[in-house]
């Protein structure tokens, strides 16, 4: 008897309160203490309140849309119970049995029958179902499929999806973790990491199997795919809030293609994600806009309104390029170029940054980068209410303007040093075996220069040899050259084939300081019984190829020629923190332990106390050196054949020491004197 007066209940209620009357294409929002209902567009992150009170004095969570009825159902905090909602968005509160005396906030209306699963962790609750089958004999009566116990899952929201296998519902927890959960039997799966975390309190499905996930923090929305979750990526910009919670109908395409156009799309070929099916960037149609005005659309068609945007001088390789810019009103601007034509554009890429632009025209210099390639390619302009946002993405108000631009290359004079080999030993304060191997590296120093003005730096070499039983990085400081003025966003560091995806730059100096390998002895190739790189008799072929390395470093800021020499480039080791480097230096502070060339000031980092111990003599003859002047590094022009293992340069080069006292008067040619088979040759290197 009282589930037939529960069905008149319903009945007399859904009279008055009718059903929505189509599946909609907007996702469905609740928010707040006291619960309001929004409509959110997928596609741009644009959000409309529905109402702002449906009802209830306390929140709304568990949001799930009925494909069965076509209303919305949801767990009514102020009275543990579920509720629905029709289209005049008055909450009808239904009488359920089954039920932990709690409340619940994850939760979604089954697509596979005609059902309402609500879960929440924890050994007393769990995973419930609850018929919404009028016709059945369990009509609203709850029972618990799985304990939240054994379903132990930290979960906000969850939803549906419209294909693949029957009753799997999908959420993404606090860790950014996928999971899929089988409302059959309560098992779950954990599917991959989407790369985000954060509190996921809304989840929605497309009609095609698109996953959206949107974060209560910031309100970013991310389209998943739930067959690859590392293919996660910002979809649009939502509304946030401390309480959120989703639903949608599920079967529903994003765009209703019989409402009005409200989109703008960028015209940018498919590879810089212009299509919504690649995320393309887009924007809803208003106020805000370049130029004279802006057309709506469903789909990105081919439009003659990107009038807004132009280049008033040529783009030209290692110089300034001005841009104009017309807005309608106040926004802010993000433009980026592709400068490498891969057909993508690059967070490296970006030329204007959350700049705050005003109504008419506006001005803006960018620096075109020296490497930029010569030829044609494309510029992204993004004007929107959104402070920072992607190359790709909805957006809820302004315009995206692509432009096919030409870049052209600049006269760029280039000047090399010849090959040098910088060599360093390492037992610094100590003079030690002083056999000049513990680190060897051959380079050579080019300028890019335009003008008079030089616009960047490239280095390349090899670490040819690693005579050290310590471990010591090998560094460029490029003097007079403020790390501040370096485009780090651009720079380039190959070491052995391998690009870096890190910048090289030192942080938090003054001074430009690449790190070129950051661990020598880490670098370097071993074999039984040998415990060098190239500097033992007996240890062949697998330690025969030097590690080769490149770095470009462009400028941000130009110097005069006159200033950025090549003569100022300082190369110099320092020790590696957290391992021991002899009796004078703390492990904890290996990175204030430096060897520069003899009277070479040391960085910013270095740590005075270090010097006058040992053998060093540094406050009475100048830095870097001994009593009688030798030297703990040296450069030689010349492709050097270093000492072998614990053969002192004394030996090897017997003019080297009255070099080094006389201050480089004396056997300025001493390098090209040595006595044989003291140095480090292939040949030596194979004997047995």
């Amino acid at each position: 008897m009282k589930y037939k007066l529960l069905s008149l209940c319903l009945l007399s209620a859904g009279v008055n309160a009718a059903p929505f009357d189509t599946c909609p294409s907007k996702a469905f929002l609740v928010q707040g203490n006291t619960a309001s209902i929004y409509g959110v567009n997928l596609v741009s992150g644009a959000f409309t309140e529905f109402a702002q009170n449906v009802g209830t004095n306390n929140k709304l969570n568990g949001f799930g849309f009925s494909l069965h009825d076509r209303y919305l159902y949801g767990w009514d905090y102020s009275r543990k119970d579920i509720g629905r909602v029709g289209k005049d968005y008055t909450l009808e509160p239904l009488n359920t049995i089954g039920f932990p005396d709690t409340n619940f906030y994850v939760g979604d209306v089954a697509i596979h029958e005609n059902a309402y699963y609500v879960y929440r962790k924890g050994s007393s609750y769990g995973l419930y179902r609850v018929s919404l089958d009028e016709t059945s004999n369990d009509y609203l009566q709850a029972t618990r499929v799985i304990n939240g116990g054994d379903l132990n899952l930290n979960i906000f929201d969850m939803a549906f999806a419209p294909n693949g296998e029957t009753g799997m519902a999908y959420s993404v927890d606090s860790n950014g973790n996928l999971h899929r959960i089988n409302a059959n039997t309560g098992e779950s799966t954990m599917l991959g990491n989407v790369g985000q975390s954060g509190t996921f309190g809304a989840v929605y499905f497309d009609i095609d199997n698109n996953f959206y996930i949107s974060r209560n923090q910031d309100g970013h929305i991310y389209q998943v795919n739930i067959d690859d979750p590392a293919d996660t990526q910002l979809f649009a910009y939502g509304p946030s809030s401390g309480s959120n919670d989703g639903a949608r109908c599920a079967t529903a395409p994003i765009i209703d293609e019989s409402e009005d156009p409200t989109m703008d799309y960028g015209d940018a070929p498919e590879s810089y994600g212009t299509s919504l099916a690649e995320n393309g960037a887009r924007h809803v149609v208003g106020d805000l806009y370049f130029g004279d005005g802006v057309s709506a659309e469903h789909l990105p068609q081919a439009q003659d309104d990107d009038d807004g945007v132009s280049f008033v001088t040529s783009i030209e390789t290692g110089y300034d390029a001005l841009i104009s810019f017309t807005l309608s009103t106040n926004g802010y601007v993000n433009a980026w170029v592709d400068w490498n034509q891969d057909g993508e554009f690059q967070s490296s890429e970006r030329i204007i940054s959350e700049l705050s632009g005003v109504a008419g025209e506006n001005r803006v210099l960018i620096p075109v980068p020296v490497d930029a390639l010569e030829g044609n390619t494309w510029a992204r302009f993004r004007v929107s209410n959104n402070q920072d946002i992607a190359p790709t993405g909805g957006v809820d108000t302004g315009e995206v303007e692509d432009i096919s631009v030409s870049v052209v290359a600049s006269s760029l004079i280039e000047s090399s040093t010849a090959w040098q080999t910088a060599a360093f030993e390492d037992l610094w304060p100590q003079k030690g075996d002083y056999d000049f191997n513990d680190v060897v590296v051959r380079y050579r120093a080019t300028t890019g220069q335009i003008g008079n003005q030089v616009v960047q730096y490239k280095v390349e070499g090899a670490l040819v040899a690693v005579g050290a039983g310590y471990h010591n990085a090998f560094a460029l400081r490029f003097k007079e050259i403020a790390r501040n003025h370096v485009n780090e966003a651009q720079i380039k560091l190959t070491v052995d084939g391998v690009e870096s995806q890190t910048s090289p730059l030192e942080a938090n100096r003054n001074e430009a300081i690449a790190v070129i390998f950051s661990d020598t002895r880490e670098m370097v190739p071993t074999q039984e019984g040998c415990k060098f790189f190239r500097t033992e008799e007996g240890c062949s072929d697998i330690q025969r190829a030097p590690i080769p390395f490149e770095l470009t470093l462009p400028l941000s800021t130009t110097y005069s020629a006159n200033v950025a020499t090549l003569d100022k480039l300082d190369p110099f080791i320092f020790a590696v923190d957290g391992h021991y480097h002899g009796p004078y230096v703390d492990s904890n502070n290996g990175r204030g332990w430096e060897v520069h060339l003899k009277n070479q000031a040391p960085t910013e980092a270095f740590d005075s106390s270090y010097l006058d111990q040992g053998d060093d003599t540094s406050s009475t003859n100048g830095y870097f050196q001994t009593g009688t002047g030798l030297p703990w590094a040296l450069i030689i022009d010349t492709d050097w054949q270093h000492p072998k293992e614990r053969v002192e340069m004394s030996i090897a080069y017997p003019q080297f020491v009255e070099f080094a006292s006389s201050a480089g008067q004396s056997n300025v040619t001493w390098f090209e004197n040595p006595v044989a088979n003291y140095q480090y040759t292939i040949s030596s290197a194979s004997q047995n």
